[in-house]
């Protein structure tokens, strides 16, 4: 027989869970909370509270939205669209790049996702024009220490799709491969993942068209 889930005292965000509030139209089970802001409740579903979609009475986004108005003034800068994009991906299921984000599991620590002047103090003195965010454990989280600015190249060689190849006692991935030995990179990609060939091999054959491997270098 399940258990019934009980949230009942658990505290999300500033919300502590007084008691079950019934089902929405959906059939999802609500919950009655209070908000530590004071006093004032909220009624949301388990999975609001749950992925932190709901995290307070609704204070959190006035604070916010206050504190944003009145202090950075960034409004139409790269860094503060970067902020807005990262907060976008890991929370709201309509963005195109919800599943490669929040969809499996990426947030965004609570300090930066609460204040713009958090991010931008922890991250904006080291940005550069022509720069994007990127996290150095792509299965971790937008938080202090996971995060740098990086070029397309380095965005490109730290994706999840990227697979490592170790030859010559080294290990690199395939784009740092074929920049190393001035291939294509789909032709070695092809060699190594579609034909399957031992990778010292795949590194140092001239591709067809090249002069080397006509004249038998």
């Amino acid at each position: 027989m399940a258990v019934s889930l009980n949230l009942t005292g658990q505290t999300f965000g500033r919300l502590t869970v007084l008691a079950p509030a019934g089902h929405d139209e959906q059939g999802r089970r609500l919950w009655r909370c209070i908000c530590s802001c004071g006093g004032q409740e909220a009624v949301t579903t388990t999975d609001n509270l749950r992925r932190g979609r709901t995290r307070s009475c609704g204070c959190l986004a006035r604070e916010g939205k206050a504190n944003r108005v009145r202090t950075h003034g960034q409004h139409s800068t790269p860094l503060y669209e970067t902020w807005c994009n990262i907060i976008r991906r890991t929370t709201n299921p309509r963005h195109n790049s919800y599943a490669s984000y929040g969809g499996r599991g990426i947030t965004v620590c609570s300090e930066w996702r609460e204040s713009f002047e958090a991010f931008a103090r922890d991250v904006g003195p080291s940005y550069e024009a022509g720069l994007s965010i990127d996290r150095i454990d792509v299965n971790g989280h937008y938080e202090p220490g996971n995060v740098r600015w990086a070029t397309p190249k380095e965005q490109a060689r730290n994706m999840r799709r990227n697979r490592l190849v170790e030859a010559f006692g080294q290990t690199k991935t395939i784009a740092e491969w074929a920049e190393l030995y001035e291939l294509n990179y789909q032709t070695l990609f092809n060699r190594l993942t579609r034909s399957g060939w031992p990778a010292e091999r795949a590194l140092t054959t001239p591709p067809p068209n090249d002069r080397r491997s006509r004249s038998g270098r």
